[in-house]
């Protein structure tokens, strides 16, 4: 992935696409295997600090990422591996496959290489700590609830994203859908 396109998608995005895949005994769930809220901040670039909702339809597998620009959001159907980017307030999406790193992990349990350091609180959550390698063989650090949320990842020398919110409840399944009348965007399009 080329480091512009990289810089676009959202933080908790690029550490679950970033972990590598090979196969050990004990590993975090990687995705909610219940319906949840998350609110991120995240480090961005020249210390600026970023918020975005994260949302997670769990039986259905799709993910909803709201980034500070309210015009837009991010649909990910991690069973069907595709990602739609959706522009409200142009009424289209531009959707494509997943990345290579996410069409690797399996629907519910992504395999890497991980191993845990002890156990952590993060908005008032216990989490699990993991120390994880990405593709690359670099170092991140994870803080993982037992059922699948991420609540904070980075590197072991700084936290990149925090969770500071995290809401138990069932999604409205209506969020996670793209209305039929917006326009269909070919990849690198113009919005």
């Amino acid at each position: 992935m080329q480091l512009d396109r990289l810089m676009r998608v959202p933080a908790p995005v690029l550490l679950l696409i970033g972990l590598g895949t090979a196969a050990v005994a004990e590993q975090p769930l990687l995705r909610p295997s219940r319906d949840v809220s998350i609110v991120y901040r995240a480090a961005g670039p020249q210390g600026t600090v970023v918020e975005q909702r994260v949302r997670w339809l769990a039986s259905s597998q799709i993910e909803r990422i709201d980034p500070p620009d309210h015009n837009l959001h991010v649909i990910i159907d991690h069973i069907a591996r595709r990602m739609s980017v959706v522009n409200d307030a142009a009424r289209s999406v531009m959707e494509t496959a997943t990345s290579d790193g996410m069409r690797e992990m399996p629907a519910a349990q992504p395999q890497g290489s991980y191993a845990r350091l002890g156990q952590g609180s993060v908005a008032g959550r216990s989490c699990t700590e993991w120390q994880a390698l990405d593709r690359l063989g670099h170092e991140a650090r994870v803080c993982v609830t037992n059922d699948g949320v991420l609540l904070r990842a980075g590197t072991p020398d700084a936290v990149r994203v925090t969770a500071v919110s995290v809401d138990y409840a069932p999604q409205d399944a209506a969020a996670f859908r793209i209305p039929a009348d917006y326009a269909r965007l070919a990849p690198g399009a113009s919005r």
